[in-house]
């Protein structure tokens, strides 16, 4: 007996998959999931989201600032997600990087195909916008006809011979049909210009007194603050006057590690740009209070006494249960810490509370006027120096800055290209018939068939005349044919 049938009734065994084959459809179905139009589309307004996040959150700011300036969820929100630093963040760079790689993928897959068809013989009536006609001549002259009629209609042409059949084969505004890929370039100069600033930039803020210098290490210069200007003018108010900073600038020098000196006038509204490409703005100003404590005559050094007390700081006085709060600086140097109906004072003075065992001494604020003592108790005396002015600077280089600036302007001339002019792809076919040749002719557009259906229904009625010749005088002379 046979041992076939015993054989045929084994179970086969599956052989067993081969590398290739099994990587292959996983990189068929990521890039599959890379060219879907949503996956982008999700990218983006996650891209767009952390970037509106990122420009409407204070940047680069330690976490008490956060705590002052919002809500108390909010700020908790911000530090513990990590939105201090959005625009070098990892998250924000990764989302950069997966929108490219998915553009990369739908220009390659999705975008050249369609906007750049191959010339290639197709069923002329597949096309919505379509026409047939007749031409008196054969068809190597109709075709001379087609093509230079086409021609004086501003179509550029190539011509072949295929399967005994003439084709023509023109394009219109071709430049156009590379607007999407002009786009997504100028998205890729962007994403460019924004690692190349997560890369190299920084930024960060400084707070600088008259006369101190401090080093700002990332920009490798140290910084000196030789003067502080401000005017103010008056802002009339339901409730009275008030005032507003009108001008501030701050004169600094310069100074960088090989010992050159650079001066330079700081203001709002016009940084000053160091050579290297630093960003220095004007920020904030302020006027410290001065205050000098003596004890019996003595001078006592005391935190904060040095010419640099903030409102709210506090001076506690040794070997008492006595304090010195510090108010605010009223009269003229800074007219904008004077309560609006407060008449401005002619000089400074200090506004000043002092506290013993906690408790206020005084019901009211006690103004101090520039170059005043007042006795404190228990042997202090404190007198009122100048305000010393200080200023807050922000500093930022982005060596990125010109490459998004001109991704921009390469995205927009993109668009423009895309949405404004109609790139048309047209079919001609002319083959040979028993009383001379038969036009077949068909267009196609990045836009659909609606916006070029006239201009098409023009284009195929000169057309034919151009072809008809004599027979088209005829009675029964064909006509045109358009279907959209």
């Amino acid at each position: 007996m046979s041992s076939a049938p015993a054989q045929a009734l084994q179970p086969r065994q599956k052989p067993s998959p081969s590398k290739t084959s099994s990587s292959q459809p996983l990189l068929e179905e990521i890039l599959n999931l890379l060219s879907n139009v949503m996956f982008p589309v999700v990218v983006f307004l996650l891209w767009a989201v952390a970037t509106t996040i990122g420009t409407i959150v204070d940047q680069n700011q330690p976490e008490q600032h956060y705590y002052d300036f919002y809500p108390m969820p909010i700020a908790n929100a911000i530090v513990r997600l990590h939105l201090t630093n959005v625009f070098h963040s990892v998250p924000y760079i990764s989302l950069v990087v997966l929108l490219l790689l998915s553009m990369s993928v739908c220009t390659f897959r999705r975008v050249i195909p369609k906007r750049f068809p191959k010339d290639r013989a197709v069923p002329i009536r597949n096309f919505g916008l379509h026409a047939t006609m007749n031409a008196a001549s054969a068809t190597a002259g109709a075709n001379d006809a087609v093509a230079a009629y086409l021609r004086s209609k501003g179509f550029t042409l190539r011509n072949q011979i295929i399967d005994g059949a003439h084709w023509l084969f023109g394009d219109k505004q071709k430049w156009a049909r590379y607007g999407v890929l002009v786009a997504h370039l100028g998205f890729t100069v962007i994403a460019f210009g924004v690692f190349l600033g997560w890369l190299r930039g920084f930024s960060g803020q400084i707070v600088i007194f008259k006369g101190e210098t401090v080093a700002v290490a990332p920009a490798n210069v140290h910084l000196t603050l030789d003067n502080f200007i401000a005017t103010f003018v008056p802002v009339q108010t339901p409730a009275g006057p008030t005032y507003q900073a009108q001008k501030f600038q701050s004169n600094v020098t310069f100074t960088s590690p090989s010992g050159g000196l650079t001066s330079a006038n700081i203001l709002v509204n016009h940084p000053h740009i160091t050579p290297s490409g630093v960003y220095f703005y004007q920020a904030s100003y302020n006027y410290a209070g001065n205050l000098l404590v003596t004890r019996n005559g003595k001078v006592v050094g005391l935190g904060g006494a040095g010419g640099r007390l903030n409102p709210q700081d506090a001076l506690f006085l040794p070997g008492t249960s006595r304090a010195i709060e510090y108010g605010t600086l009223l009269g003229p140097t800074d007219p904008s810490q004077t309560p609006a109906g407060v008449p401005l004072p002619k000089q400074d003075e200090y506004a000043l509370w002092v506290f013993h065992d906690n408790i206020p001494t005084t019901n009211r604020p006690t103004l101090l006027p520039i170059g005043a003592t007042m006795d404190v108790g228990d042997g202090y005396k404190v007198k009122a120096l100048p305000p010393t002015p200080s200023t807050g600077l922000t500093y930022r280089y982005d060596p990125g800055q010109s490459w998004v600036a001109l991704g921009c302007l390469v995205l927009v001339t993109g668009f423009v290209m895309a949405l404004f002019f109609v790139p048309v792809k047209l079919y001609a076919k002319v083959v040979a018939d028993s009383t001379g040749s038969i036009v077949e002719v068909a267009a196609t557009t990045t836009k659909g068939n609606a916006i070029y259906e006239d201009e098409f229904a023009s284009l195929t009625e000169g057309l034919r005349h151009a072809v008809a010749g004599d027979r088209g005088t005829e009675p029964d002379a064909p006509q045109v044919k358009v279907y959209a």
